[in-house]
């Protein structure tokens, strides 16, 4: 008699442990930010550069003179204008993803949590130059889908 109640409180908690470790291995979704990058008509815009990064920057995105930059990068533009902004407790985020755009003019980028992020877009075309700006507000867990427009394109 009490080798069968040992069993059945055994077996009870080998099912409880068992059920337990299933529900508390539940993963995570990723948080995805994906940007699409359009010209004037609504096409899109190959082979851009498209950066997503947390500060801003000290002075517009379309002050940018080409003539003044020889170097062309927009990498470098954004990181050499990033301002520094400090939270509440002193801490700052120094987040910066660079991608180019795929033929369909979209870049995904993976992140670990939810953010606002600003995006700057290059798009190179012969000695043409073509900028575009925005912000994403990523969702955690979710896709979040941002069009950037470029002027003059």
């Amino acid at each position: 008699m009490l080798n069968r109640i040992f069993k059945t409180i055994l077996l009870g908690i080998f099912a409880l442990v068992i059920a337990t470790t299933f529900i508390s291995c539940k993963k995570e979704k990723e948080t995805i930010a994906v940007v699409i990058v359009q010209d004037g008509s609504g096409n899109a815009v190959p082979q851009a550069r498209v950066i997503l990064h947390a500060n801003e920057l000290k002075q517009s995105l379309y002050t940018y003179d080409p003539d003044d930059y020889a170097n062309r990068s927009l990498d470098l533009l954004v990181k050499a204008n990033l301002d520094t902004s400090y939270s509440p407790t002193g801490q700052y985020s120094d987040l910066f993803k660079a991608e180019s755009t795929d033929n369909n003019g979209r870049v995904e980028f993976t992140l670990p949590l939810e953010m606002i992020l600003n995006v700057s877009v290059l798009k190179v075309d012969g000695n043409d130059e073509y900028l575009g700006a925005n912000i994403i507000n990523i969702q955690k867990e979710k896709t979040t889908t941002q069009v950037v427009k470029l002027l003059n394109y």
